[in-house]
């Protein structure tokens, strides 16, 4: 019942569709269903990540807590809680997403390894204490009931901007994110070999690497250094791993799935990636700048950083029309082999009444 063909070998034959899930013409693999609840839990995250935006824009617009937050909560929260939620859980709802599809796909690639499936649960377990633990840390660290500073650190909210949630569940989160990393590895290593080393499954392990990567930054941010220094590292934090390895992976992972899909094939998908990769090592750098209104940088700098930050997108542009414009051509092959059957079948019917 399964689709014998890789897309993702030389000839790109075989794909997979949601068409073909559907009529169950691929198995459904127990990992595989492992992965829905992190969509499940992605859906709550952004629904609690929404409800938190619109209280505290009416707690920005009346000046305090707004009579809907009462009204729906029962109780009044702080602007900084509810704004520290809606900036943390932005990020943290769509990371359930790539966990949840990134991992769906792997056994598409190779057989599943042993113990995979205990793994996948184990990373649910943690996202689920990292989510809850941030969600209350930061308000009870914020309303003063952690009263020792320690505690309140560690457990509550570190206080930097964009990194509110505490230093222990940032750690934790840490830990999620590689065994995310770990999870995917085991899933394309048969991918990860000499003739292979630049095929788009492993551009899958390497993307999700940079990012676990580039979120080690944010642990330069101490109480102890001085807060120039610490602030710079929570700058990188937002700004090179959100703004900069974000657009890398999910080029990344918008090619795997066009591959999949049989809109693009390999060599296409690959190209565009590393153009993502070149214009990440070049643009990224400038593309920032864009940010330093806040240090009174020329009006020409700040001009140049939102060029160069506008670019980092183009790969995903440029794949996307790719793919539309593979798509147009088969419909339009297909619409050809359809006229030369019909030609074939009234030349056939001709020569007969002749």
């Amino acid at each position: 019942k399964t689709l014998r063909e890789n897309p993702f070998d030389d000839n790109g034959a075989g794909t997979l569709t949601t068409t073909e899930l559907e009529r169950g013409l691929e198995i459904v693999r127990p990992t595989q269903r492992s992965t829905y609840k992190f969509f499940a839990f992605a859906m709550v995250l952004f629904l609690v990540q929404v409800l938190a935006g619109i209280l505290s824009a009416e707690d920005f617009l009346e000046g305090g807590a707004g009579t809907t937050m009462v009204r729906v909560l029962g109780l009044s929260i702080p602007f900084t809680v509810v704004r520290s939620w809606h900036t943390i859980l932005q990020i943290y709802w769509f990371f359930m997403c790539w966990v949840g599809y990134t991992i769906f796909f792997l056994p598409r690639l190779s057989r599943v390894p042993r113990g995979q499936q205990m793994l996948i649960h184990v990373l649910f377990g943690i996202s689920v204490l990292v989510g809850a633990g941030a969600l209350f840390g930061i308000y009870f660290g914020q309303m003063g009931h952690l009263t020792n500073d320690w505690v309140s650190y560690w457990f509550g909210s570190q206080g930097w901007e964009f990194v509110e949630l505490g230093r222990f569940w940032h750690i934790l989160m840490l830990v999620a994110f590689l065994l995310w990393i770990a999870i995917i590895f085991r899933g394309v290593r048969p991918w990860i070999t000499k003739q292979n080393l630049w095929s788009v499954p492993a551009w899958l392990f390497y993307g999700s690497a940079i990012m676990g990567l580039f979120l080690f930054f944010g642990l330069g941010a101490t109480v102890r250094d001085n807060f120039a220094i610490s602030d710079y590292w929570r700058w990188m934090t937002v700004h090179m791993w959100v703004e900069v390895t974000f657009e890398v992976f999910t080029t990344c992972i918008v090619g795997y799935m066009l591959v999949q899909m049989g809109l693009l094939n390999r060599a296409m998908a690959e190209r565009v990636i590393f153009l993502a990769v070149m214009l990440f090592l070049v643009t990224a750098v400038v593309g920032i700048s864009h940010n330093f209104y806040w240090i009174a940088k020329p009006t020409g700098v700040i001009a140049l950083g939102s060029i160069f930050s506008t670019l980092q997108v183009l790969p995903l542009l440029l794949i996307t029309l790719d793919a539309w414009r593979m798509r147009q051509e088969k419909v339009q092959a297909s619409g050809n082999v359809i006229q030369g059957k019909q030609r074939f079948v009234m030349d056939g019917v001709w020569l007969f009444i002749l």
